[in-house]
């Protein structure tokens, strides 16, 4: 099947809403990253499903992006459809502190609609941009809790390459065999780099924790100026780059590249940041394969002088 006819089909499938040669940079944190084939915006659980079947039937690589933080997109682009997570339902359960959230909910609301309910406790998530799905593929937190500590179920679509279709499926959170910033959806996509059609996250049901609303809000304020003092923030980045390969300040990705003079080094406009040595940054017009050219740089030294390989938090998305 060649381009033009994928297109039609693509279109009786989707509808006016498919996007063909769309840039993604302005989708990422890193504002970088090149023209994906097609592009589809998912404002529903129902289009989620319909735009990964439309993929699978026509044999197309899909992506699904949500807040576009957390990857870095290639300079070439991404070649097939690349779906725009904006699925945002939220539902609280009567009687309880359970949520069950869409995978395209951003996090900053559901915790603000959270706390205006007296339910919290994932405060740490503030100020953590991205959606449900997003961080809990990538299992984002801090070094001592993170989100797959309260998730209690979820639904995934998984797709069937041979018989050319997907089924919903719900599993339980060990399912999901959570480890620090993996999680198996991740780690299973990281082998295929997105080669093969993947499972994604259509919704989860969290365990939140009954609290006073202004105890909720306070915690949160006092997270964000956590992060406001460590990290660059208003910045062209994606947060931590690299993994901390240990739980002790010594062991942070931060410290080590900290000591190996990651702070003064720079390719293009790609940059590693003054105030965080784990946080690459385009300075405003860099390419993504500077930002990938100087995470190796970054990566030699530290092997070179610790004896230690960092290893990737953000995944590289597209062609390289």
């Amino acid at each position: 099947m060649n381009g033009q006819s994928v297109e039609l089909e693509l279109k009786q499938l989707l509808g006016e809403g498919l996007k063909s040669n769309v840039v993604l940079r302005d989708y990422t944190s890193f504002q970088v990253g090149g023209v994906c084939d097609f592009f589809y915006v998912a404002k529903t659980i129902n289009d989620l499903v319909k735009s990964v079947e439309a993929a699978i039937r026509l044999d197309l690589p899909y992506f699904l992006l949500g807040g576009g933080n957390n990857i870095l997109i290639s300079d070439i682009g991404f070649p097939g459809l690349v779906i725009k997570n904006e699925a945002d339902n939220l539902v609280f359960m009567p009687g309880s502190a359970e949520v069950i959230a869409d995978s395209g909910l951003t996090l900053s609301k559901l915790l603000t609609e959270a706390a205006s309910r007296d339910l919290g406790g994932v405060e740490f998530l503030f100020g953590i941009p991205g959606t449900v799905g997003g961080a809990i593929y990538n299992n984002v937190g801090t070094p001592e809790i993170a989100v797959g500590d309260f998730v209690k179920f979820v639904t995934l679509l998984i797709p069937n390459p041979k018989t050319k279709s997907a089924k919903i499926v719900k599993y339980r959170s060990d399912w999901l065999e959570f480890k620090y910033r993996e999680s198996r959806l991740k780690n299973e996509t990281k082998n295929s780099n997105y080669s093969m059609p993947r499972p994604i996250i259509l919704t989860a049901k969290l365990q939140l924790v009954q609290s006073k609303r202004e105890v909720i809000l306070d915690r949160m304020r006092k997270n964000l100026e956590l992060k406001k003092e460590k990290q660059p923030l208003g910045v062209h980045s994606a947060g931590s780059f690299f993994k901390n390969p240990g739980k002790l300040k010594e062991q942070t990705a931060g410290f080590l590249l900290d000591h190996v003079g990651a702070k003064k080094m720079k390719i293009g406009k790609a940059a590693v940041s003054k105030r965080h040595a784990n946080h690459l940054v385009n300075k405003g017009g860099a390419r993504a394969e500077d930002i990938k050219r100087l995470a190796e740089q970054l990566k030699i030294k530290v092997r070179d002088e610790y004896r230690v390989n960092l290893e990737e938090e953000i995944e590289y998305i597209g062609r390289w």
